[in-house]
């Protein structure tokens, strides 16, 4: 939406701009599904909000596992392994892994392009395996094991997990080009709030939801993208001075670094900070990269409240190495 000719001047302020587009209250819905993307290995999938999701390392081996609700009688829960993105010939090659030493192994039906395998394990247990193609002979997937009982009980769980599991580059993300910015964001993000005059702009991203709160409520973060005016001499040290006048005494800065923001021309520099706010009953925590052009200052900032910031942090990181004035 156009403010040229209602507005001379907008002053955006991140906390009132996301509570105008979104609010900070969750909203409600059945069995919500949460997502998760690992920084390590850039897999991103969603998961019921009671699936706890873990990290290991065996034998130099580093990697992401989920375990689901333990099932009444059962001595230990359902687990799922994550395979990170890997080269390979093809699937069985990447599968062999899996199945030496499994018994009744059987090829299961499943989307083109993906192979799936159920079978017993070398300890007995019951398995499924997922395997999908991540472009060339790169190959993802995810190993659960289990109780039948358990895979039953969340076969439809786990079908929604696997169905969900991406590799997230932040090059292939839609790009998004208003007020003479331009990033690149998830396509799994919701597109808020717009506004531009001659002299501002702002536009506004949503993540699905990272947490739970109070049943089915779901906590999202959130993503602001503006651009303002910098005071004389229009410089990053004067933008970064405003900033901070700005700031509330509930903020405390608690990371301040330099950053090189992408496409930077050798004149563009930056800051890259981290804050958190509120009281200790409502903390939320952000990240935020500045950065001036031209007598324009550049602000992008993530934010989430603080038991959810930790899941949105690895999103923001990587949109911010997109992001740049025009």
């Amino acid at each position: 939406m156009a403010i040229a000719r209602r507005t001379p001047k907008i002053r955006l302020r991140a906390h009132f701009l996301i509570a105008l587009a979104f609010g900070l209250a969750g909203c409600r819905g059945p069995d919500p599904l949460l997502t998760f993307l690992d920084p390590e290995s850039s897999l991103s999938f969603t998961h019921p909000p009671h699936w706890n999701v873990g990290f290991a390392e065996q034998d130099g081996l580093r990697y992401r596992y989920l375990t689901a609700p333990k099932v009444e009688g059962d001595a230990g829960a359902l687990s799922v392994t994550l395979i990170s993105p890997t080269e390979a010939d093809s699937a069985e090659l990447v599968a062999k892994a899996y199945l030496t030493g499994a018994t009744t192994v059987l090829e299961a039906d499943a989307a083109p392009g993906i192979r799936a395998w159920t079978f017993l394990d070398s300890s007995g247990a019951s398995s499924r395996l997922w395997i999908r193609s991540a472009g060339n002979t790169r190959f993802l997937g995810a190993w659960a094991r289990g109780s039948e009982k358990a895979m039953n009980q969340h076969s439809g769980r786990l079908d929604s997990l696997f169905a969900s599991l991406a590799e997230q580059r932040a090059g292939d993300w839609p790009e998004e080009r208003f007020g003479g910015m331009v990033a690149r964001a998830p396509a799994s993000w919701a597109r808020g709030t717009r506004l531009s005059n001659a002299t501002n702009a702002m536009m506004q991203f949503r993540s699905p939801p990272l947490a739970v709160d109070k049943g089915t409520d779901t906590i999202h973060g959130f993503v602001t993208l503006s651009r303002e005016p910098v005071p004389p001499p229009g410089d990053i040290e004067a933008f970064s001075g405003m900033l901070k006048d700005r700031v509330s005494d509930t903020a405390v800065l608690l990371e301040h670094r330099p950053w090189t923001p992408a496409g930077a021309d050798g004149g563009a520099t930056g800051y890259a900070d981290y804050l958190r706010s509120g009281t200790t009953l409502t903390a939320t925590r952000s990240r935020r990269w500045t950065t001036v052009r031209n007598g324009m200052g550049l602000i992008f900032s993530c934010e989430a409240r603080a038991d959810a910031f930790d899941r949105l942090e690895p999103w923001c990181l990587r949109m911010a190495a997109t992001v740049r004035l025009e």
